[in-house]
């Protein structure tokens, strides 16, 4: 199983349950410990009926089958072993003492249509080996029976001579034909070239598959006929194993045919000379009970019922390929793990190159592979599909992780290249991106330090003020033309009770701290220079105010009102805005997953306050709420905060600040997905209503500290430092720090 890759099937679910397979072979003991329960229904060609045999003198006759003629070889309980062995535990084994009680087949829930289709008599004939022998018109008549009871799947252990009658081949082809995937082992009778007793030279044997598997691969097999050579347990193409063969190369896999362990007979069957074992004895006597055993065996024959129950667990995990079985046989050629040999072949002479080859056909069945999604893989939301990675992508901004936090992702199936339904793991997904998937949210202090280090003037006059400043320029003599630096102004105008405000950059004033080394998505920072803002305030009376604002800074607006009061030591105020952002969906990505444009619409309610406590201290603070719409989904319910505190006061020759503050995050808010939950027998997508909460892990709180201070008449100085816990809302995510000093003076 491991060779194989079998568990990966097994995690799945599936156990072949529900599938029929047609052993056509020696017959099958029913009564084996192991195949109690597998076996649904047996069936003798030659029981009722006289078929092509041999009498006792081993001369062909037209016989049925007489009492006391079994195969003690027990070919077919082996092979029906490796398909259906149901492991049980509570017995004996006899193969010897290290070995567990109970093997299991790799398809452990099918079921096994046994058909025994031997020549009468020919099994253990005197004078012949030990193999038993079909006739052509006895496997029709097999083939034809599997179909008409419902097999999905037949294996042919058995083999001979290519010869000109085309009868048996036909009826395959007729099984194919009818919908039924046909699994025949290659063949054993690989032989290199060399020389006979009397020093003859011979010719290589076993090129290409024996018949009847050599029509693998042919037009008419309809691609649901498959050849099966053998491997030892380290993968090696055995010596015995007939090869592909370039005509059947594309429908010849490997599988494991050495070493393989398997049910049989009872010892006292296939060996009846030997003694009954005494206590504690294990080799060369029989054990004492008269129940089915276990044997070490070798040749195609087993290797060719580990594809057939291969191919059953594909057909009981994916319900949908039962309408088309050449599809599940695909999967396992497309998937198999390519053998590569540089050493010449032993009986054909040629390399097993890379891909598909004469020696070893496509390579050795590789069940991990063939149960893993294959393709591109997607989610289909109706008008858009969106790569699995994408789904669970965090969107940033106020939404962080929403979608794998959600879960939701994880009730979705998605379709492979076969039309295969997978149902998404979106924790494993997710868990493979780092927890700074969305970068840093520092700003970027090179452009800090060009502002740092540029130039500005203010002038009063009266009632105006105007200040203006530049970025530096880094003069690059290589370049033919240098765009000028950033800049930004403001200006105000008091008229009265009333002011004016205007600007280019930087960003409205108000009364809730900011932190200044990090950005927070969807809001402009004081170095943002495209935008433009406006602002007119009014004293209503001794103490209201009323601001009136609006801002816009390339795909963003905002515009709004706060009334408010101011006393000496404190001032309030609140208010509404209504934001308009067409590039992000609350500074992230969400939307465009499925198929619309990121863009927000939003109404947010503030409430602002500053008050001048003792010692110095002025304590200031805001909170946001806000209603949010994402135009192009389903969206409801959604609401996001923000808010901020902070604490300054002067200190030496300079002021100290405090800031905690939490980035705008959503609340509360679902997304409603029209999403595939299933896929039907006609490989079409089920769909349903999912419902998606949008709210991020975790929650990110920045914490800064600064101080502005001066050093002689004309040197001052700042030093920040902050720390950003679960950045970007993502619970676990690494913490975020930084340090920022700046030095001055007018130059």
């Amino acid at each position: 199983m491991p060779i194989i890759g079998a568990s990966t099937a097994y995690a799945l679910g599936a156990t072949g349950q529900g599938q029929v397979i047609a052993v056509i072979d020696t017959g099958t003991d029913a009564d084996h410990p192991d195949l109690e329960g597998a076996v649904v229904q047996m069936y003798d060609v030659c029981a009722d009926t006289e078929c092509s045999g041999f009498d006792e003198n081993g001369d062909r006759v037209n016989i049925r089958r007489q009492p006391g003629d079994i195969d003690t070889g027990g070919h077919g309980t082996l092979v029906s072993g490796v398909i259906a062995a149901r492991r049980q535990d509570d017995f004996n084994s006899s193969l010897d003492d290290n070995t567990p009680n109970g093997i299991q087949g790799a398809a452990y829930e099918s079921s096994i249509l046994d058909i025994r289709a031997d020549s009468p008599g020919s099994c253990g004939r005197e004078g012949e080996d030990d193999d038993c022998v079909y006739n052509d018109r006895n496997l029709v008549t097999a083939i034809e029976y599997a179909v008409d009871q419902g097999a999905t799947i037949i294996n042919m252990s058995l083999g001979g001579d290519i010869d000109s009658d085309p009868t048996l081949e036909n009826a395959i082809r007729a099984a194919a034909n009818a919908g039924v995937l046909v699994v025949i082992s290659a063949g054993n009778d690989g032989e290199p070239a060399g020389t006979d007793e009397e020093g003859n030279p011979t010719e290589a044997k076993g090129e290409i598959p024996n018949e009847p598997a050599y029509i693998a691969g042919e037009a008419s097999s309809l691609g649901r006929v498959v050849a099966v050579g053998a491997v030892d347990p380290d993968g090696k193409l055995s010596d015995f194993s007939n090869r592909a063969g370039t005509a059947s190369q594309s429908y010849y896999l490997l599988a494991p045919g050495e070493g393989v362990i398997s049910t049989g007979p009872d010892d006292d069957v296939a060996f009846p000379d030997l003694p009954t074992c005494a206590v504690g004895e294990f080799e060369g006597c029989n054990d004492a009970d008269s129940e089915g055993d276990y044997y070490r065996i070798a040749g195609t024959s087993f290797a060719a019922p580990y594809v057939a129950g291969s191919l059953a667990l594909l057909l009981d995990a994916f319900p949908n390929l039962r309408s088309q079985p050449e599809v599940a046989l695909q999967i396992l050629l497309d998937t198999a793990t390519d053998y590569v040999d540089s050493t010449p072949d032993i009986i054909t002479g040629e390399v097993a190159g890379v891909g598909t080859d004469s020696v070893s056909g496509v390579g050795l069945l590789n069940l991990e592979e063939a149960f893993r999604p294959q393709g591109q893989q997607n989610l289909d939301f109706g008008s858009e599909k969106v790569s699995l990675i994408d789904a669970v992508a965090p969107s940033g901004g106020a939404f962080g992780d929403w979608a794998s936090n959600s879960g939701a992702f994880n009730k979705l199936v998605f379709q492979d290249k076969y039309q295969r339904g997978f149902q998404f793991n979106a924790d494993a997904v997710a868990a493979a991106f780092p927890t700074d998937a969305l970068g840093s949210r520092l700003i970027n202090f090179d452009t800090r330090a060009d502002w740092a280090a540029g130039e500005s003037y203010a002038v009063n006059a009266g009632n105006m003020s105007f200040s203006w400043a530049q970025a530096r320029l880094k003069e690059d003599p290589t370049a033919p033309y240098q765009e000028d630096p950033q800049s930004t102004f403001k200006m105000r105008y008091s008229l009265g009770e009333s002011q004016v405000e205007f600007g280019r950059g930087g960003s409205l004033t108000h009364l809730a701290p900011d932190i200044s080394l990090l950005n927070e998505p969807g809001v402009g920072n004081a170095f943002s220079t495209g935008g433009a803002w406006a602002k007119f305030s009014h004293a209503i009376s001794d103490n209201l105010v009323m601001d009136i604002f609006s801002a816009e800074q390339g795909a963003r607006s905002q515009s709004g009102f706060m009334f408010g009061r101011d006393e000496r030591t404190w001032s309030v105020r609140a208010g509404a805005s209504f934001i308009s952002d067409e590039d992000t969906a609350l500074g992230g990505s969400l939307q465009a997953r499925f198929g619309a444009e990121d863009q927000t619409e939003m109404t947010a309610y503030a409430l602002e306050g500053a008050w001048l406590s003792g010692a110095g201290w002025i304590v200031s603070s805001g909170l946001e709420v806000a209603s949010v719409e994402l135009p192009g989904v389903d969206a409801e319910g959604i609401w996001t905060s923000r808010w901020s505190l902070g604490a300054d006061r002067a200190l030496g020759e300079g002021r100290l600040h405090f800031i905690v503050a939490q980035p705008r995050r959503a609340e509360t808010g679902h997304l409603n997905l029209d999403a595939p939950i299933g896929v039907d027998l006609n490989s079409q997508l089920i769909r349903g209503l999912v419902k998606a909460e949008l709210t991020p892990s975790g929650r990110q709180i920045d914490y800064e500290t600064r101080y502005t201070f001066g050093l002689t008449d004309t040197w001052s100085g700042e030093a920040a430092a902050v720390i950003s816990t679960s950045p970007n809302h993502i619970y676990g995510a690494e913490g975020q720090e930084a340090l920022w000093m700046r030095l001055s003076t007018p130059w």
